[in-house]
């Protein structure tokens, strides 16, 4: 994934059980898509897992991007939240 020129940035918070496979899977959500990784982090507490990732994104592609990310927490059973801003 090519880093961009731009501020616009989502965090994005997934919350389920833990479950092998899942940040391979949230990847190749997000792979087709022209965006950034800036920062992924993983807690894992009593079988539970907590992702918080922050991408930089074109704002452009924000809606496909979510509508994306919305279909694999109800495929897998991830709670999704998606918080957007220009600031890094």
């Amino acid at each position: 994934m090519p880093a961009l020129q731009n501020d616009f940035n989502a965090l994005i918070l997934l919350s389920a059980n833990d479950e092998p496979g899942v940040e391979a899977s949230l990847r190749a959500v997000l792979e087709p898509f022209s965006l950034a990784i800036v920062d992924l982090q993983k807690i894992a507490l009593r079988g539970r897992l907590i992702i918080g990732l922050l991408i930089t994104c074109d704002p452009a592609h924000v809606r496909a991007i979510e509508a994306d990310l919305l279909a694999f927490g109800e495929s897998s059973g991830f709670d999704l939240a998606i918080d957007y801003s220009e600031e890094v």
